[in-house]
């Protein structure tokens, strides 16, 4: 599965998201970009199995930041579309997807919860084989 990384700047934490993806020889992270006009047209090219999408802290919801959900309504308007996982700095899971969720294609977890994450992806994933159209309502 093929995997684009939104949000996260370079350094450190890409690198660990990044090697952490990987770690599973399932998932290859084929880009990532911070700035979402770049990565909506990473997205257009490479046409991503899934997103990876840090949202910035102190966001409740991703309607709240117009660009958050301008790139995530783009990869989920992908043909096929992309799975997302959102992740958030928040405390506790916001209403990140409120009215947006497809049910196993669009996951939240917190930043730093590895195996949230991972789970998230091998759920995706799994979707994905099965040849799941998890088209938007």
């Amino acid at each position: 599965m093929t995997v684009l990384v939104v949000g996260v700047p370079d350094g450190e934490q890409l690198e660990l998201l990044r090697s952490g993806i990987q770690r599973n020889p399932h998932f290859q992270v084929v880009s990532h970009a911070h700035d979402p006009a770049v990565a909506l047209a990473h997205a257009r090219v490479l046409l991503p199995d899934i997103t990876v999408m840090s949202l910035p802290a102190g966001i409740d919801a991703i309607d709240s930041d117009p660009a958050a959900l301008r790139v995530f309504r783009g990869v989920r308007g992908l043909d096929p579309p992309s799975g997302v996982v959102l992740r958030t700095a928040a405390a506790q899971v916001p209403r990140a997807v409120a009215g947006l969720a497809v049910e196993g294609a669009v996951h939240v977890v917190r930043e730093g919860d590895f195996d949230a994450l991972m789970r998230a992806l091998r759920t995706i994933g799994l979707r994905r084989a099965s040849c799941d159209p998890d088209e938007m309502p």
